[in-house]
């Protein structure tokens, strides 16, 4: 019944859950987007003064990443609270008609499960898809 009322609420809330679907996505796309750099075959293809300076720079792309992390979390954060709260009427609802805390909770937790798993599917599509433009970019420079 929860998983059936849970789906239930992300249709109606589409446009709240739009905003925190592309939220997801994007960062999903872009966290693996940094940690993928270091490992492309353009990457490996260079002279060895230019490896030392690739070297250098895959470095300070993990301490990036490690930035990266904490601030798409924090957004995670906020967006989630930001959904909580223009909900809090609905949960308010709930609880009248007899459902527990636990209960609501264990909805919230349902649909951000749900939400979750389609962005990151969909944040690595995207992810494969800007780092194909980006290998094909970069191969085309390098050989033209």
């Amino acid at each position: 019944m929860l998983f059936k009322l849970s789906f239930k609420n992300i249709k109606k809330s589409i446009k709240d859950y739009t905003i925190y679907f592309i939220t997801l996505v994007l960062g999903v796309a872009i966290f693996y987007m940094f940690n993928s750099l270091d490992s492309q075959q353009a990457m490996l293809e260079v002279s060895k003064s230019t490896r030392e300076i690739i070297g250098l720079m895959i470095e300070l792309l993990s301490y990036l990443s490690v930035f990266v992390a904490v601030v798409l979390g924090l957004l995670i954060v906020y967006a989630s609270n930001f959904l909580i709260n223009r909900r809090k009427k609905e949960f308010g609802i709930y609880m009248i008609l007899g459902m527990g805390k636990r209960q609501i909770s264990k909805i919230i937790l349902i649909e951000t499960i749900f939400v979750g798993i389609i962005s990151l599917a969909v944040g690595i599509t995207v992810r494969n898809i800007w780092i194909t433009i980006y290998v094909y970019t970069c191969s085309k420079d390098v050989c033209c």
